[in-house]
């Protein structure tokens, strides 16, 4: 889905990108950003994947970081403490 689409469904649920940033904490320009791909956050790409009841790969099925799986908080650590003793060699 482009920008339009995403806009004009969220209006069809009587909603827009203001009312979605609010709900989120984040920033109308941002959550704009996103949906025209001029900016890439996952947290915001899904809450708009959720407020249009659709899965994130069908609304932004172009952004390949949205296609993979999202790492845990554990393997993020993991790969945090691989990193650290990496880079203090």
């Amino acid at each position: 889905m482009d920008s339009k689409q995403i806009k004009m469904e969220l209006a069809v649920r009587g909603f827009d990108f203001s009312m979605l940033a609010q709900a989120i904490n984040k920033s109308p320009s941002l959550v704009s950003k996103v949906a025209s791909r001029k900016a890439t956050s996952r947290p915001v790409a899904a809450a708009i994947a959720k407020a249009l009841e659709r899965q994130l790969h069908e609304v932004f099925p172009d952004v390949q970081m949205y296609q993979q799986p999202q790492s845990s908080a554990a393997e993020r650590k993991q790969k945090q403490r691989e990193l650290v003793a990496l880079l203090n060699k």
